[in-house]
C-alpha cells in the first residue's frame, strides 16, 4: 500500500450475484465498512423484498446507507452521492480502505466520478411527463426519448419509468438531448477505486434469482408488499418484488402468476445490470466465492499506481 493514498474497494454486479457476502467477507478482511450503493435498501420499511442484508449480516460489518430513509421521503442520485462521499470521509479518518457494494450503476458512478449538472427545469414539464405515463404508458415515454435523444435511449434502463421522465423532462425543457449534458470527464476524488465485479453463469444467475424469491416467500415478502401496498404510488414501491403483486391485491391475477412474474423481472432487472457493467472495462470479475483471490487482487492494486 502506497503510505497515506486512500483507497476504495468499488464492488458491483447484477442482483443476486454474492455480492453482499463478498463485501461482508472483505470489510472483515481489512478491518472496514461497507457503503451500501442500493437504490432500494435504502428504505427503512422495505426489508424482504429488497433483499436487505439480515440483521447478522448487519453486525457481521458496519454498514452505511442502508435503511436510513422512509418511503414516504423523496430521494435522488444527488443526496445520495453527498451522503455516500460523507460516510467515506467518515471511513477514512481511521482507515485507508473503505468498501462500496451495490447493484446501482448509477449510484457507483455518482461516487467515483462525480454527478452530472442538469439546468432547472419548469415544474410543468415533469407534470406533463407524469401525466403521459400515467394516461399512455411506459411505450409513450420510451418513444419519445428515442425520437429525441438515441443515444441516452440506448443505454438508459428502458423500464424505469423515473430516469425516463427525468431524460424527457431535460429533452422538453431545454430543446437539447439529456446525454449532452452528461460529464465527459471524471470528477477528481480523494481516493484510488479498485473495481471488483461478482461474475456468475448466466443460467446459474437466475437459477439462484428464482430460489432466493422463493425464500423471500417463505419469509414474508407477500406479507410485506401487502404491509405497504397503500403506498403503491410512491416511488420506492415502484420496484421489483411488489408492484407484481398489486395486480394480485387487486385481483386481476392470481398469486402464481405475480409470483411468476416477480422471477421474470427479476431476471429482467439483472441483465440489465449485467449489460451496464459490461459497457464499462475497468472491472475485474470474481466468482463472489473467490474471496482469497479477490484479496489478493486488491493487494497488488494497492501496490502500483
Amino acid at each position: 500500500m502506497n503510505p497515506g493514498e486512500k483507497y476504495l474497494i468499488v464492488l458491483g454486479g447484477a442482483t443476486a450475484s454474492g455480492k453482499t457476502g463478498l463485501a461482508i467477507a472483505l470489510a472483515q478482511h481489512f478491518k472496514t465498512a461497507i457503503v451500501s450503493a442500493d437504490s432500494r435498501q435504502i428504505y427503512q420499511e422495505l426489508n424482504i423484498g429488497t433483499a436487505k442484508p439480515t440483521a447478522e449480516e448487519l453486525a457481521a460489518a458496519k454498514h452505511y446507507l442502508v435503511g436510513h430513509v422512509s418511503i414516504q421521503n423523496d430521494y435522488n442520485v444527488g443526496r445520495f452521492e453527498q451522503e455516500a462521499m460523507s460516510a467515506l470521509n467518515e471511513i477514512f479518518l481511521k482507515q485507508n480502505i473503505a468498501i462500496l457494494a451495490g447493484g446501482t450503476g448509477l449510484y457507483i458512478r455518482a461516487v467515483c466520478e462525480g454527478l452530472d449538472e442538469y439546468p432547472t427545469i419548469a415544474p410543468q414539464i415533469r407534470l406533463d411527463l407524469e401525466q403521459l405515463f400515467a394516461e399512455e404508458g411506459i411505450v409513450a415515454l420510451q418513444n419519445e426519448l428515442k425520437i429525441n435523444d438515441l443515444a441516452y435511449f440506448e443505454k438508459v434502463d428502458l423500464n424505469n419509468p423515473h430516469r425516463l421522465i427525468r431524460a424527457l423532462e431535460i429533452c422538453r425543457g431545454t430543446g437539447k438531448p439529456f446525454s449532452a449534458f452528461q460529464k465527459k470527464q471524471k470528477e477528481a476524488r480523494p481516493f484510488k477505486p479498485i473495481y471488483i465485479l461478482t461474475d456468475l453463469d448466466r443460467a446459474f444467475l437466475y437459477e439462484h434469482i428464482n430460489q432466493r424469491v422463493d425464500r423471500m416467500l417463505a419469509t414474508g415478502l407477500l406479507e410485506e408488499a401487502q404491509q405497504y401496498e397503500p403506498f403503491r404510488v410512491l416511488n420506492a414501491l415502484q420496484t421489483v418484488g411488489y408492484q407484481e403483486f398489486m395486480d394480485y391485491f387487486d385481483g386481476t391475477c392470481d398469486l402464481k402468476t405475480a409470483i411468476d412474474k416477480v422471477k421474470q423481472h427479476t431476471r429482467n432487472y439483472a441483465k440489465r445490470q449485467v449489460t451496464w457493467f459490461k459497457k464499462e472495462t475497468h472491472w475485474q470479475r470474481f466468482h463472489p466465492l473467490a474471496v482469497q483471490d479477490v484479496i489478493d487482487f486488491i493487494q497488488q492494486s494497492m501496490t502500483h499506481k
